[in-house]
């Protein structure tokens, strides 16, 4: 009986103070200044099977300070009753209230039924040599004994919870909550068992040839488990079911020590996905813009392409081979026929009268008419040509004027591409600070140094705590036996006022046990290990180190936050080159859009040369055409007169003479200015042809820009934004589960709750019965306790008169 209450006790001195020992708040009190701490221990019994028994619930009140204070305590009124002398309680609805004096420190503790439902359930099941047994069929026998415990917090319930969704939007989402609760489980095996195995325990000696069993639960999602499932096996002789002490408190996982590093570790991964998602859609947003440039480019050179060919058509297969038949007449017909006729004209005179006049009858006269026309003709189609080269040479402008406004327009892109670029600094920037603020295992930043310093500490501190729990756990046993005489030496006594004072002295030895102090030093330890390897989870996720990553069937490792942030970096810095790249430089020789716009306006350039080159040989050839129509209408009047007359002879040959000299340099005139025509014409056609060209590469490679951008928006920033969010989402929701179970700590912790102002907390103490088929054991103790009773009433009459 007395090793119960021993265990509560300590549960409820050790426990709450686990959980914080920050100054109590002060209550308005009567007068003065008091401060009040309620600290409450429900302590359960549970068969063997965890059937629950009953229980009850030990309140306690510490005060400090100096005046009074009227205090309602919310406590259980079914029987309640007062552990520190024997007077009565005032209980108004449900609230113990009292006022008390206080001058220093105060005590008040009180018991009382406890009626509620636990926060926790436990099932034990049992197999003897591989099959399922109840606990009372072992008892005395020999073979493989196992037990299997399965606890569950079962304060769950559905609520939900916000998060920022990476966008800067707070999403809403349904989550199961539970009020977080620790705890541990510890039973001693009799020496009786051997080759004990377990995979959850913690194992050592009790000092008696027994094995001391402690088992580290972690009752709250996502750091551990609403249900913790664990067990031992052992080869039994004489067999017996060991009772067993589960000792659990509620805490606040964003406050407790061993928690609330982790706690900020989600939050921390939350807001990396905020900062994620927010710099990839601006890259996303700016690619998506130069997408529609490039879009918008090539839909320009696709114009300029066409109105380049139909040029190019037009220059090759008509004006050029057009000008050059001209030269070729001018040339090899019409300007060595003049100059015969010139010849003729004077040097031909002297054969006589009668044969110019014939000639001129019957040759001349019919010629001249019909060079006449001819020379007509000529001037005539020159007059129309030279009306239709204004309209070539302003179509030139205009092409060139085009070009002009491509390579501003390129300028403007290469200009928008390189400010996108600088837009992506502070995002880089951002990029380059996180990543130094992680850091590589070899050179570990901020964050990862304070997970491997945390990792450290923790593993050592737990291998501290766990060297406390044994050693204070061998110190337990004996310290529990000497109480337990000292319980049955007092019952044996008949005066209640020895009872009392010798209770009082086993209460004091009791305060004093180190077993609660072993339990809960153990409890630490696993919690402080558990830390440890959520440090190494955390190294894993940042940095993808093999050494604390799981690999896949294939033995690979997956790559963590700093591998993703490399490569989000160089793509940024990839794609600014590439598109300012494919712009940039306007060296004609270059394989850029700039070089080829170059080249067009080059081309255009010499179409224009060559269109003011025509223009200035029809220029020629039009007045040589019109020397050559004036010539020819004379050489035929003359003729006319020359053959109606020989009077006229001698006038008529001098104005021929004198006209086919005309027609003879005429004809020159126009043989040049065909000549540059035709010259011109091809330099034009040769201009065209390279504009075609150009145009077409252009239009070619523009396409591929468009799709690139497209191609990049669609698998790459698109899909980090996904990505963002998605890790925004998961470790949101994860803290805001942690958030929303350290509020439920708050409020709904205890089991009654504190007086308004105090500081409160519950810590439960469930023992689970044994089977040892021993029905007799009280009588043993208490024929024990008579043999005894002659050194126990000595013990007992000196311990009245030191407290006397």
């Amino acid at each position: 009986m007395r090793r119960t209450t021993t265990t509560a006790t300590a549960a409820a001195i050790l426990l709450p103070l686990l959980v914080g020992t920050a100054a109590s708040p002060a209550l308005a009190a009567d007068s003065g200044d008091v401060a009040v701490t309620n600290t409450e221990t429900v302590q359960a019994r549970l068969s063997a099977t965890g059937v629950f028994q009953g229980a009850r619930v030990y309140e306690q009140l510490a005060l400090t300070g100096h005046g009074t204070a009227t205090i309602e305590n919310p406590v259980s009124t079914d029987g309640l009753r007062n552990l520190d002398g024997f007077g009565g309680y005032t209980v108004v609805d449900g609230k113990l209230v009292s006022t008390l004096a206080v001058d220093g420190e105060r005590r008040e503790r009180s018991l009382s039924t406890y009626d509620k439902d636990l926060p926790l359930t436990v099932e034990i099941t049992y197999t003897f040599d591989g099959k399922a047994v109840q606990p009372g069929t072992v008892v005395g026998k020999s073979g493989t004994l196992g037990v299997h415990f399965k606890v569950t917090n079962v304060t769950g319930k559905t609520q939900d919870v916000t998060y920022d969704d990476g966008t800067g939007t707070m999403a809403t989402a349904s989550a199961e909550t539970v009020i977080p609760m620790i705890g541990q489980l510890v039973t001693v095996l009799p020496s009786t068992f051997t080759d004990v195995q377990s995979d959850e325990a913690g194992i050592a000696g009790d000092g008696r040839g027994g094995t001391r069993m402690q088992f580290q639960m972690t009752l709250f999602p996502p750091i551990g488990s609403a249900t913790a499932e664990f067990g031992y096996t052992a080869k039994v002789s004489h067999a017996v079911i060991p009772k067993a002490t589960l000792t659990s408190m509620p805490v606040s996982p964003l406050e407790y020590p061993s928690f609330k590093g982790g706690a900020a570790s989600y939050q921390a991964g939350a807001q990396k996905g905020v900062d994620l998602t927010s710099g990839a859609m601006q890259i996303d947003d700016s690619v998506l813009k130069l997408h529609d440039g490039a879009a918008q480019l090539l839909a320009g050179l696709l114009q300029l392409r066409d109105g380049a060919e139909t040029l190019s058509d037009g220059l090759n297969d008509e004006a050029a081979p057009g000008a050059a038949e001209l030269s070729a007449g001018l040339n090899g017909k019409a300007a060595p026929g003049a100059a015969r006729l010139a010849a003729g004209l004077n040097n031909q005179l002297a054969p006589g009268a009668q044969q110019l006049a014939a000639g001129l009858t019957k040759d001349a006269a019919p010629g001249a008419a019909a060079l006449a026309l001819g020379a007509g003709q000529l001037d005539t189609g020159l007059a129309q040509a030279r009306a239709k080269a204004p309209e070539l040479l302003a179509g030139l402008t205009q092409v060139s004027g085009g070009l002009a406004n491509v390579d501003a327009g390129l300028a403007l892109l290469y200009d928008k591409v390189g400010a996108a670029g600088a837009d992506t600094a502070p995002l880089r920037g951002g990029l380059a600070v996180l990543r130094s603020k992680i850091g590589t295992p070899a050179s570990p930043g901020p964050l990862l140094g304070g997970l491997q310093l945390l990792q450290s500490q923790t593993t050592t501190s737990a291998t501290s705590a766990a060297t406390i729990a044994g050693v204070a756990g061998a110190k337990a046993t004996a310290l529990a036996d000497e109480v337990d005489n000292l319980d049955d030496l007092a019952a044996l006594l008949s005066d209640p006022a020895q009872q009392a004072e010798l209770a009082a002295i086993a209460d004091r030895i009791a305060d004093t046990s180190p077993a609660s102090i072993a339990t809960d030093a153990g409890g630490l330890a696993t919690s402080l290990q558990g830390s440890a390897t959520l440090a190494a989870q955390l190294q894993c996720g940042l940095t993808g180190e093999p050494s604390f990553c799981p690999r896949d069937k294939d033995g690979n490792v997956t790559p963590g936050l700093l591998q993703g942030l490399v490569g989000i970096d160089a793509g940024v810095a990839t794609l600014v080159a590439t598109v300012q790249g494919s712009i940039a430089s306007s060296d004609p020789k270059a394989a850029t859009l700039r070089a080829g716009v170059k080249q067009l306006q080059a081309g255009t350039g010499s179409l224009t040369t060559g269109g003011n080159t025509l223009v200035q040989g029809l220029g020629d050839l039009g007045a040589g055409a019109t020397k050559l129509n004036a010539g020819a209408d004379s050489l035929s009047k003359g003729l006319a007169t020359a053959a109606t007359g020989s009077a006229a002879l001698a006038a008529g040959l001098q104005d021929a003479a004198t006209g086919s000299s005309t027609l003879s340099a005429g004809i020159g005139d126009a043989a040049v200015g065909s000549q540059q025509l035709a010259v011109g014409l091809q330099s034009a056609a040769d201009g065209s042809t390279q504009l075609s060209d150009g145009l077409t590469t252009a239009a070619d490679g523009a396409p591929k820009l468009v799709d690139g951008t497209q191609q990049l928006s669609d698998e790459g920033t698109s899909q980090v934004v996904v990505s963002g969010q998605g890790t925004a989402e998961d470790f949101g929701v994860k803290y805001a589960v942690l958030s929303a179970g350290a509020e439920r700590a708050q409020t709904e912790g205890m089991a009654y709750g504190a007086p308004d102002g105090a500081a409160g907390s519950t810590a439960y103490s469930i023992e689970i019965a044994g089977v040892d088929g021993n029905g007799a054991s009280s009588v043993g103790r208490l024929i024990l306790a008579v043999v005894l009773f002659a050194a126990g009433i000595g013990l007992a009459t000196l311990a009245r008169r030191r407290f006397v």
